[in-house]
């Protein structure tokens, strides 16, 4: 390994020296990283494609070279980072054309099944669990588990993984699995070590033998994964990679000479870095034959980077085509910042805020409004190509604020900022973009929804966007933008609390999910509400269910809510401890409500709790519950997921349980 370990090192100083050395040329740089983007960034547009290795890294020198100070390049690893470090996105986020609901298979011997609860029908998003009627695979206590569930549910296969924050995409007999961190090669002051920088590594699985699973290919990259999304076994993965490989000199001691000593030293390494300092690097690994490759993840030619600057992170769209195997062609990326991620069934933007990005002096953004910048790339095709950009002011809240309908973008943005004082009041807008050209423009925008109040959900379904605020009440807001250039603020409805996740349930019909609260604002446990907004001026509340004391994740991850709409059920899980002081007890639930919806009562049917896990070394410790994470309808049979194990549960009575320990 030490061997591998070395020839890597050397491989990568042969590299940086051939790119930047006295004797090299544009084209030797070029021929070695290559180019080939001529078609998927036009020319004259709102971003500049790399002509060459020399352009590129030229222009990636220009802006370090402003912002390196005496502690390295503000927010870009300044310091050796020698741990892994990780933050799954959130999401993150997708939007469409139709009504988002769960996305239900082709039935199967006259049963239905569910699949992961996405935001844009037929555009599949990561998750920790995968099933396709038959088979269910999930990720539990660093294992990955393939269940049969044709018959008695049982556990036929296993294989640990490695790193954390596994998801999955499954394609046939094809199996994705992402995952951050696991065993891999860092850069930090000329030498290779582990743990190093970020990294995603994505693995190939066979699933195609029965109580079998095969690792074929292993794919590690430089830099952490904001998002990913599926279109008929076509993977996209947006990955954001930082500069790597600098030893930055830090002041020795005190005062503004060891600042400025440590400054020059710094634009040193930025004037002597290469392009292995600013081009995520790959490893393959084929495991059906052995062999191992490396290289650069993208051309300099694949390269674009926005006309105004955007930050030095390269954003990576790689497009993986299951059926043809993982490989590191097919990716372009862009010299921008990114945060948010959004795919219809054509299109994938990418947003980002640059003030949470890089510092700004808050003396000259103190009158300033925040701006999202979104970049466009079409996904219609089997590569990825830029389509425009635009900007926008105001921050978005989640991957729910972005919405795609009938060639218009529309998205919910707050001017809410950090630096802002306390008696500046944030006001929220929905703001509709067209693209014209390489520029996405705003073609109108209605403002003044939730004054003084945060976003806490958006859902957009056809030509309405539902947004909810909250502070002290929770006004659910209506917006008609029916004709996109001119959005009204048609109706708004105020109750205690809010809904932090919004889910279309039938016709004009949305079921929200989040926390009751009293006239002061202070929350008091979950609550689950049917909302009739079949009236845009005056949407009302239906019906509701109050959980005291409780939480669900649903309420941040909508990957853990589901919708059964052949019953009309919802499942979600839920949390609660309270501690009685009176009498010394405790009151503890983890598990999952199995709740029955129509549009007059919301009722739970049943609650689910998977089996306890007691200490046997400790007495006193009492049990501990595993949180349930997910939820699967398969026929007439409930799986309810969560690191400990799998219970199937009957939905007749929800009493004939199997359970499968992890």
């Amino acid at each position: 390994m030490r061997r591998s370990l070395i020839a890597f090192a050397a491989t990568l100083g042969i590299i940086a020296s051939a790119c930047t050395s006295s004797g090299s040329t544009p084209n030797d740089a070029d021929n070695f990283l290559g180019t080939g983007g001529e078609g998927i960034f036009a020319a004259g547009g709102a971003v500049t494609r790399f002509e060459s290795c020399v352009d590129f890294l030229a222009y990636a020198k220009k802006h370090a070279m402003e912002r390196v100070g005496p502690y390295g390049l503000d927010m870009y690893g300044g310091g050796p980072v020698m741990y892994e470090e990780f933050a799954t996105a959130a999401l993150d986020d997708v939007g469409g054309q139709a009504p988002p609901t769960t996305i239900f298979a082709p039935e199967r011997d006259g049963e239905s099944y569910s699949g992961t609860n996405v935001q844009v029908a037929g555009v599949d998003e990561p998750d920790l669990v995968k099933t396709d009627g038959e088979r269910i695979f999930v990720v539990g206590r660093g294992q990955l588990f393939w269940i049969d569930v044709t018959g008695e549910p049982k556990v036929v296969a296993s294989m640990p993984l490695g790193g954390w924050g596994q998801q999955l995409f499954l394609s046939g007999d094809r199996l994705l699995v992402m995952t951050a961190g696991g065993e891999g090669f860092g850069r930090f002051a000329g030498d290779i070590v582990y743990g190093g920088s970020q990294r995603t590594v994505l693995t190939e699985i066979d699933v195609s033998d029965p109580g079998s699973m095969k690792a074929l290919r292993t794919l590690t990259l430089d830099g952490g994964i904001l998002s990913s999304r599926s279109i008929d076994g076509t993977v996209r993965v947006v990955v954001r990679s930082t500069p790597v490989g600098f030893a930055w000199q830090y002041p020795e001691g005190e005062g503004i000479r060891a600042e400025r000593k440590a400054t020059e030293a710094n634009k040193k390494l930025i004037e002597e870095s290469t392009l292995a300092n600013w081009v995520p690097w790959y490893v393959l690994e084929d495991h059906t034959n052995g062999n191992t490759s490396d290289g650069p993840l993208l051309g300099c030619g694949r390269v674009g980077h926005p006309d105004e600057f955007a930050g030095l992170s390269m954003l990576s769209i790689l497009t993986v085509d299951l059926d043809e195997g993982l490989k590191p062609a097919r990716s372009i990326g862009l010299m921008a910042e990114g945060e948010t991620v959004y795919a219809s069934a054509s299109n994938l933007y990418v947003a980002t805020s640059p003030w949470r990005v890089w510092p700004v002096d808050v003396r000259d953004a103190a009158n300033s409004t925040p701006v999202t910048q979104i970049h466009k790339f079409d996904i219609s095709t089997d590569e990825a190509t830029y389509e425009a950009s635009g900007e926008i002011e105001g921050v978005l809240h989640n991957q729910f604020s972005l919405d795609e309908y009938q060639g218009i973008l529309r998205v919910v943005v707050t001017d809410e900022v950090p630096w802002r004082s306390q008696g500046e009041i944030p006001d929220t807008s929905v703001v509709a973009l067209e693209q014209h050209g390489q520029k996405l423009e705003e073609v109108g925008s209605v403002s003044g929804l939730g004054k003084n109040e945060r976003v806490y959900s958006v859902r957009f379904v056809a030509d309405r966007a539902y947004v909810v605020t909250f502070r002290q009440v929770d006004p659910l807001y209506v917006v008609d933008l029916g004709d996109p250039t001119d959005p009204k603020v048609a109706g708004e409805l105020k109750i205690n609390g809010y809904s932090a996740y919004l889910h279309p349930i039938g016709d004009h019909l949305l079921l929200g999910v989040g926390q009751d609260a009293t006239d002061e604002g202070r929350t008091t446990g979950s609550q689950v509400s049917v909302f009739d907004v079949s009236d845009p001026a005056n949407p009302t509340r239906l019906s509701r269910i109050q959980f005291d004391d409780a939480y669900s994740q649903a309420e941040w991850d909508h990957h853990a809510f589901l919708w059964w709409g052949e019953d009309s059920l919802a499942i979600l899980p839920l949390e609660r401890w309270v501690w009685h002081e009176r009498d010394g007890k405790e009151d503890h639930f983890s598990g999952a409500a199995v709740l029955s919806v129509t549009e007059n009562a919301i009722s739970q049917v049943a609650e689910i709790e998977h089996p306890g896990f007691t200490d046997p070394e400790c007495s006193e410790c009492g049990s501990w519950t595993a949180p349930i994470m997910r939820s699967i309808v398969i026929g007439d049979r409930l799986f309810t997921i969560s690191d400990s194990g799998m219970l199937a549960s009957n939905m007749d009575d929800y009493d004939d349980n199997v359970w499968l320990d992890f």
